[in-house]
């Protein structure tokens, strides 16, 4: 599977100020001495990975579904199609009937 791409979606990079304020964030807990802030904030980063978590593996799961449903109603319509091209061959009455109503 290609890791920049998935189910037909581009996957960007970061923008540079995102990955920079990643980074100022990053060195800024680093320096810090204060075990029991950083251990709290630690702990509130995993709760909200685990409900980022879930929300995505939702959307993707939405996003499963009605990609589905809109190859499914694609299919419908392709039949639809050949059957109209490949209607029975009418018959010789079929043919006489359609000369006539010219004439009416």
């Amino acid at each position: 599977m290609n890791p920049e791409k998935f189910l037909n979606i581009e996957i960007e990079p970061a923008p540079p100020e995102l990955q920079l304020s990643v980074e100022m964030r990053c060195r800024e807990i680093m320096k810090s001495d204060e075990y029991d802030n950083i251990k709290r904030y630690c702990t509130h980063l995993i709760r909200h990975q685990m409900k980022q978590d879930v929300f995505l593996a939702s959307l993707l799961g939405r996003l499963v579904e009605l990609e589905a449903i809109v190859t499914v109603q694609e299919m419908k319509d392709i039949k639809k199609i050949r059957k109209k091209k490949y209607k029975t061959k009418k018959t010789l009455l079929d043919r006489f009937k359609a000369m006539l109503s010219v004439f009416r």
